[in-house]
């Protein structure tokens, strides 16, 4: 690497940024107090390489370590609980180390949070629940989707009700994020595509959200834009690490949007599809999107509009609520260029109960920050559109 493009932004978390620099990992563990780390992962991102490289970086800087890569997608209640088995005895002067996505950082964020504060990961199901902050934890990102090394989210699964918990706590944020490209480089495209339209989607429900601010909006904006310039580009050509940058870059400002001006309909209805049938979260959003979009439109119209445009979309001549028009259509074409299915009936869902589905998804918190609100008989018609594919905007794709 020619140039030292690492970076350093505080709020709240430490967020370290630019291509190489995972290298910090011992520097931040020492000035967090860490002298023992249990490092979180899963198989793939273990068999990727990246756990080893992190082990190198900790074997250099005389840091002992262990490792646990028992996370699946969709982290259980299982999973947290053999984690903090892991750990062992005596966590004092013990720190984690999370690498991988979205599910590794939620399920580290409570392991350490177990660690110190005891119980089970039910006792914990809401806002502000936790007491006591969990132990010191470090966010290594491996994707460009979920940004949750910045936030105070966890999303755990209990298996036994079928239900996506969603646990919000600051003594769970991550003490220090590390963001960096290099590490996404061998993500397969597949992959690429789901997260980076997760990142779309936080910064879409960020920015148009009940409790969004100008602070938000300007995160939001940046990350819809750069996710319009990079997405399609660092799905065709892996390799390209100014794509990669660019969707490292727009996922960590979206994941900051979202953190303070919250989601809506489209994660409320992903993550039942994530607890019901195990549906990997990105893809979920990514399909989902388009149709919360077309029925949020109404109510923000303005902001929709200025969507289409961020995402590449020529609205000049148009009235704003043709122009809104043109949001969802953008993001259903994004989604088909990079291999995103038009509809839920496309997925390969065996069988799918709409009017649970729209229950649970009622009940699902992320409703509350939803542009517009949602009666059951919408939601139930939410849900048929985006299964049967009966986007009003496909006509425009």
């Amino acid at each position: 690497m020619s140039e030292d493009t690492t970076r350093f932004f505080f709020s709240p978390v430490r967020i370290v940024t630019g291509a190489g620099c995972v290298g910090v990992v011992g520097d931040e563990l020492r000035r967090l107090g860490v002298s023992k780390a249990l490092v979180v992962s899963d198989p793939g991102v273990r068999k990727a390489g990246i756990v080893d490289k992190v082990g190198v970086l900790l074997e250099s800087d005389k840091i002992p370590y262990t490792v646990f890569d028992g996370i699946k997608p969709n982290p259980t209640v299982e999973n947290v609980v053999a984690g903090t088995e892991a750990l062992g005895t005596g966590v004092r002067g013990t720190g984690i180390v999370a690498v991988g996505g979205g599910s590794v950082m939620d399920a580290a964020k409570m392991i350490g949070a177990l660690a110190t504060n005891g119980g089970k990961v039910q006792d914990y199901d809401g806002v502000d629940m936790i007491p006591r902050r969990a132990l010191p934890l470090i966010a290594i990102n491996t994707t460009a989707g979920t940004a949750s090394e910045v936030t105070r989210w966890a999303v755990i699964t209990d298996v036994e009700r079928s239900v996506k918990m969603a646990i919000g706590d600051e003594n769970i944020i991550p003490d220090v994020a590390i963001d960096d490209p290099e590490l996404t480089l061998g993500l397969p495209p597949v992959v690429t595509a789901q997260t980076g339209m997760d990142a779309l989607t936080h910064a879409i429900e960020g920015y148009v959200g009940k409790n969004h601010t100008p602070l938000t909006d300007a995160m939001a904006v940046e990350a819809i834009t750069q996710i319009g310039a990079c997405l399609e580009t660092a799905v065709r050509d892996g390799s390209n690490i100014a794509a990669r940058a660019g969707m490292m870059y727009a996922q960590t400002a979206a994941g900051l949007a979202f953190e303070n001006a919250g989601v809506g309909n489209a994660h409320a209805m992903a993550h039942q599809l994530g607890a019901v049938h195990d549906m990997a979260h990105g893809l979920a959003n990514a399909v989902l999107l388009p149709y919360v979009m077309e029925f949020n439109a109404p109510v923000c119209l303005e902001r929709m509009a200025r969507i289409a445009q961020l995402l590449g979309t020529d609205v000049s001549g148009f009235d704003t609520g043709r122009a809104a028009a043109q949001a969802a259509a953008a993001v259903a074409r994004l989604n088909k260029a990079i291999g995103i299915p038009a509809s839920l009936g496309e997925c390969g869902l065996d069988s799918v109960d709409l009017d649970l589905l729209a229950k649970k998804a009622l009940a699902d918190g992320a409703t509350t920050t939803n542009p517009r609100d949602t009666s059951l008989e919408e939601m139930r018609a939410l849900w048929a559109a985006a299964y049967e594919g009966a986007l009003q905007a496909r006509t425009l794709v």
